[in-house]
């Protein structure tokens, strides 16, 4: 395809969302002027570098009206926002570290969250992490260009998240406490790590990468035309800035940004020496599931690996893509149930993975749901009433969301998934992987 025609494409795309996007821009789409950017040269103390960013993202949603000043579904504050999309540590400070071995003393997690996404995204596996290893280090960080507003997203640099994920590295290699650290990435964020170790050419303290639905390669095939695309216009996406915890807008630039970070990542010729465990839906319509299967069986040699993969009516074949070392979890029936609450669920969702059932936020009983499909379109009170729900209301990912798949699953409204109803096994797989006396293969099927 010639650079000329590429550019028609992208040129023809932009004017489609230009004459159809919003036509009063938001606030929050806007640069702050205060962007969290990679932490300052020489390296800040982690407690510093967490209790500044906190600070900044309040700062900014306080100078912001979020949504028309109707502010973010499930009523948060901006402080309970800002603490929730700020980067954090288990302990809080050294001085509430333990030392016990036997508690995970000496092991450190370096959790990495996704492209427009913050670290709550990663809650769930640092409160699993803290409850298996008490005496251990968990550190979350918070990407630059991301925390604040999305309009941040417009300037933000993939350089800057590499450097933000070697900082965070550095965190623990300097720290003399700590003798094994695993890179934790969802994402984006697993595009980060395996980059990091890519890249750096020495794993350091570096024991092995714990990577959730793996950014390595777009979904889209229209991915390369991104950077063409800003010239012509910053979204592609607006919706209303309701969730607390990440942006709900998607800017031409993030994806740009994004294509550059993982450009030739999953490509044949690299070889990952060091333990894999991996966790993936198979209906994941953000990126290419199949891109990282291949990855895994291709490139990660080592003996000490595995692969979760889920999948439900809805996913492509992959059997051309075998190899050992996968697992593979059926995600059937409709019909769930979680700690007394009745829900129906389709398939797992790319941002599912992560998630407990049991978070305050995105889980079962959650106070966000993702009813972004009924939003600003149609009729208005589609959006209200996918929120309210009713036993007919369908979890899934975005491929559900058509007239075919309705009929089949007989659902009123779906929310797109928020959380993983296999997470108990995943938590449970991770604390076998970082465990090294424990077996693989004698994780729960």
């Amino acid at each position: 395809m010639t650079s000329r025609l590429l550019k028609n494409i992208a040129a023809a795309l932009a004017i489609i969302l230009i004459t159809s996007g919003c036509s009063v821009r938001q606030a929050s789409l806007h640069p702050s002027g205060s962007a969290v950017l990679a932490p300052a040269v020489p390296d800040p103390d982690f407690s510093r570098y967490v209790s500044e960013s906190h600070e900044k993202i309040r700062r900014v949603l306080d100078a912001v009206s979020i949504n028309g000043g109707s502010g973010f579904l499930g009523g948060y504050s901006n402080e309970e926002a800002a603490a929730m999309r700020a980067p954090f540590q288990i302990p809080d400070s050294a001085a509430d570290l333990c030392s016990d071995r036997a508690k995970g003393g000496g092991k450190g997690f370096l959790l990495i969250h996704g492209l427009t996404d913050s670290p709550y995204l990663m809650r769930s596996v640092a409160e699993s992490l803290h409850k298996a290893y008490p005496c251990g280090v968990v550190r979350a960080l918070l990407l630059p260009g991301h925390g604040t507003v999305p309009g941040d997203t417009l300037k933000m640099n993939h350089e800057e998240w590499i450097q933000t994920t070697a900082y965070g590295v550095r965190s623990f290699e300097k720290d003399e406490k700590i003798s094994e650290l695993y890179l934790v990435g969802f994402s984006s964020g697993a595009a980060l790590a395996l980059r990091h170790v890519k890249d750096s050419g020495n794993a350091g303290k570096v024991k092995g990468l714990v990577l959730l639905s793996p950014a390595l390669k777009a979904k889209s095939a229209l991915a390369p035309l991104a950077a063409v695309a800003e010239s012509f216009s910053d979204w592609q996406s607006i919706f209303p800035e309701r969730d607390a915890a990440r942006y709900e807008s998607f800017s031409y630039h993030a994806a740009a940004e994004f294509y550059a970070l993982t450009k030739g990542l999953s490509d044949g010729g690299y070889t990952l020496d060091i333990p894999l465990l991996m966790a993936v839906s198979g209906d994941d319509s953000t990126v290419d599931a199949i891109a990282a299967r291949r990855f895994f069986c291709n490139s990660a040699v080592t003996g000490r690996r595995v692969l979760i993969w889920y999948r439900s009516g809805y996913t492509e074949d992959s059997s051309a893509v075998l190899c050992s070392d996968i697992l593979t979890v059926e995600t059937e029936g409709t019909e769930r149930r979680y700690n007394g609450t009745p829900y129906r669920l389709a398939n797992i969702s790319h941002t599912a993975v992560p998630v407990s059932p049991a978070d305050r936020h995105y889980g079962v009983n959650g106070r966000y749901r993702n009813c972004k499909f009924y939003d600003g379109k149609g009729n208005p009170d589609d959006f209200a009433n996918c929120q309210t729900g009713s036993p007919k209301t369908i979890f899934g990912e975005s491929s559900i969301g058509n007239s075919h798949e309705k009929e089949v699953l007989e659902y009123d409204y779906w929310r797109r998934g928020t959380f993983n109803p296999d997470y108990e096994r995943l938590e449970k797989s991770i604390i076998c992987f970082v465990d090294r006396s424990c077996k693989m293969e004698s994780l729960p099927r």
